[in-house]
């Protein structure tokens, strides 16, 4: 394995103007890269360390997905259910039209329909949280579904808030807080510490310095370490609220590129789940609203993006590779083909150089040094 080319683009991302960033990269469990690059703060004196922790945002969306395969396996959930079935709120929702008149929705909003992001939700955050007694993780969705649709359930994809009430569903099925069933089924039995939502005062010390992307002129522009779309401290994000070091978020993606079973014999699910999760799920229509100029050759599935055109993607990862990013620039990916996860981490919001050049790059780079 030759890693010298990817080393020379990692240790050029600061140039590009992203001021920090790490990649990790597994094989069959093993590690096979690891780099970190930069400065964790404003004044470049702090290295960066595998210890640092990031907000990952939208990339905590594979968890949520992930937390919710485990209770469809088990007989808790079924892609099939109406959400309203969960959350009544969701019974008989309004659409909004062009000409911004409101009619009854004529199909169902189900449980896929929320992996998938084709609920007709966008992603408007409720205007009224200050305003509200409880402002909990149920409760807030609850807000979310007064909230008129775009469109009819399972016509269209946008990418919305449609996780937020994935885990929503997930602690009301469950019986637990969200945070405490992630514990219970990945974060205890994967050893993971260093991943939550409300990091403690230890933790706040270590998290790497937040910035903002300039994208025409290359340079980021420090901001405040707080996470964008936190509503409340009771408010549990399963669309985005997670933070984690790169090797804590490793742990679960590790897992799942071989096959979902830890090597001390715990299984956090099937494989045939994870044969599920590698499927494009969208219609044509739904398709036609995902790729958005950048990701040709793949559609959306139970956890993000799947592969399903080499051709088209330029890609050199199978088809059935799947994974998602955050807006601070993380990128997942899983491939249970090469049994194969590669996680980037970075902490600038709004870096279209990393989302349009910088993962797609990384990522062919990673399968040319094991000639795949």
């Amino acid at each position: 394995m030759d890693f010298s080319k990817l080393d020379t683009y990692m240790e050029q991302m600061t140039l590009r103007g992203v001021p920090a960033c790490e990649l990790s990269v597994t094989k069959d469990g093993e590690c096979i890269y690891r780099k970190c690059v930069g400065f964790s703060d404003v004044e470049g004196k702090k290295p960066v360390t595998p210890n640092d922790i990031y907000w990952v945002y939208s990339a905590t969306k594979v968890y949520t997905c992930i937390a919710a395969l485990r209770l469809i396996e088990e007989g808790r959930l079924s892609l099939s259910d109406p959400v309203s079935k969960y959350i009544p709120e969701f019974a008989h929702p309004m659409i909004r039209q062009k000409d911004g008149s409101l009619t009854p929705a004529q199909k169902v909003m189900t449980i896929e329909h929320l992996f998938t992001m084709t609920g007709g939700m966008t992603y408007n955050f409720p205007k009224n949280v200050d305003q509200l007694e409880d402002r909990s993780t149920v409760a807030l969705v609850r807000e979310m579904a007064k909230d008129p649709l775009i469109f009819e359930p399972g016509t269209h994809y946008k990418y919305s808030l449609c996780h937020d009430v994935l885990g929503a569903v997930i602690e009301i099925v469950s019986g637990m807080r969200f945070s405490d069933y992630l514990n219970e089924i990945i974060f205890k039995p994967l050893g993971i510490k260093d991943m939550g939502f409300f990091p403690n005062e230890e933790q706040k010390s270590r998290v790497s310095t937040q910035y903002v992307y300039r994208n025409g002129v290359g340079k980021s522009v420090p901001l405040d370490n707080n996470m964008r779309g936190n509503l409340s401290e009771l408010y549990e994000s399963g669309g985005g609220g997670l933070f984690a070091t790169v090797d804590e978020y490793m742990k679960l993606i590790t897992v799942i590129a071989c096959g979902g079973t830890t090597r001390d014999g715990y299984t956090l699910l099937k494989p045939e789940t994870i044969e599920m999760m590698k499927c494009n799920r969208l219609c044509d229509d739904a398709l036609d609203d995902f790729v958005v100029h950048r990701l040709f050759g793949y559609g959306w599935g139970l956890c993000g993006r799947v592969h399903i055109d080499p051709i088209r993607s330029g890609s050199k990862t199978p088809v059935g590779e799947f994974g998602w990013d955050g807006m601070a620039g993380a990128f997942v990916l899983m491939d249970t083909e090469n049994r194969i996860a590669l996680y980037y981490g970075q902490h600038v919001i709004h870096c279209g150089i990393g989302a349009y050049s910088a993962h797609h790059t990384i990522k062919n780079m990673v399968y040319e040094a094991l000639g795949l």
